[in-house]
């Protein structure tokens, strides 16, 4: 009897906490919120996890406190490299952008009187263009804000910090742990199922994402290049930043970000406009016939139509955030089936073999 109490009553704590939260107003909000250190910690070590196999595997170094520094060290030289040598440049296009989005505007309202007699489209027209020199300026202010936003949250970026270094210092002891622990309540057969699957997706998953993100890197220097050098358009810095960042959502992304940045330079000069989306339609199609089929097949082992079946239901259903998740997903399910699919191969071997 004392030993069911004992473990009635963490039951009854937990399932009180829950119910509270559930009823909570915002509770989830809440969990996220107070839980954020933890998760971004988490993230945060699983990313730099690769640069220090790199320093213990390659370079041999031995000592894991030892890689741990070389780890954030490394880290730290590359973010302070990035931050000073494109941070400005991003700054300056922003500020710019920002001066010209009123000229922008009047241009925007006489093209699109000029292309229209009747007063009920100019009404509407002239509140698209008015809707997007409000989206335009939001954008720079929210921009504004986050940065402010990320000083004001330096305890919580110090505290990720910490808990993604002790990660990287014990995480073999922390996956032992998690693999006893769950083998005390799922079997220790399935506990090990799930870190084998957890191991194939974090490979996959990393592989293509530093592939993805070096082939987004490579169209954002190419838009760049090709924005000031061949086409001289006003903002070649937003122009590769817009599409290196949207890039990451395969075959889809670089059109979605090809929208706002085309319409700014068209309404700068139509021409330049027009040279930039031919430049970005080319550049586009090299990269999904060329590279973004050679990452998402080998890197993720999953076919290019379950990659835009993938896309397709993760933006529909969660938007932005699905978009860019819904091929790590994909992966994520594909592995877990194809685990399963192999542990029935192998159970009706067996009873083949006995039969």
């Amino acid at each position: 009897m004392k030993k069911n109490s004992f473990v009635i009553l963490p039951l009854f704590i937990l399932y009180i906490a829950v119910f509270r939260f559930i009823y909570l107003e915002n509770g989830l909000s809440l969990i996220i919120q107070v839980c954020f250190p933890i998760f971004a910690g988490i993230l945060l070590a699983a990313v730099l996890n690769p640069v220090l196999v790199f320093f213990e595997k390659t370079i041999e170094i031995n000592n894991r406190y030892i890689s741990v520094i070389m780890t954030y060290l490394f880290v730290f030289l590359m973010i302070s490299i990035v931050v000073k040598t494109i941070a400005p440049n991003i700054i300056n296009s922003i500020t710019q952008l920002s001066r010209d989005i009123p000229k922008l505007y009047r241009k925007a309202n006489s093209l699109f009187s000029f292309f229209s007699d009747e007063l009920i489209v100019k009404m509407y027209l002239a509140e698209i263009a008015q809707k997007l020199s409000s989206l335009l300026t939001a954008i720079i202010n929210n921009a504004l804000t986050k940065v402010i936003d990320i000083f004001m949250a330096f305890a919580n970026t110090l505290l990720s910090i910490i808990i993604s270094v002790y990660i990287l210092i014990d995480k073999e002891n922390i996956e032992n742990w998690f693999k006893e622990l769950s083998g005390l309540f799922i079997g220790k057969k399935t506990a090990n199922d799930i870190i084998r699957i957890s191991h194939i997706l974090y490979r996959n998953v990393s592989s293509y994402i530093s592939g993805k993100a070096t082939a987004s890197l490579i169209i954002a220097l190419l838009i760049y290049i090709g924005s000031k050098y061949v086409i001289k358009c006003p903002y070649p810095v937003i122009d590769g930043m817009v599409i290196g960042i949207t890039n990451m959502i395969p075959y889809f992304g670089t059109f979605i970000g090809s929208v706002p940045i085309v319409l700014i330079n068209a309404l700068y000069a139509p021409q330049k406009g027009f040279l930039l989306f031919i430049l970005i339609l080319i550049l586009q199609q090299v990269e999904s016939l060329i590279i973004d089929p050679k990452i998402l097949s080998s890197q993720l082992s999953i076919k290019p139509l379950l990659v835009i079946i993938s896309i397709i239901i993760g933006g529909g259903l969660f938007g932005p955030l699905g978009l860019f998740f819904a091929v790590p997903v994909a992966a994520l399910i594909k592995s877990i089936v194809d685990v399963y699919m192999l542990k029935k191969l192998n159970k009706n071997v067996q009873i083949i073999d006995k039969s």
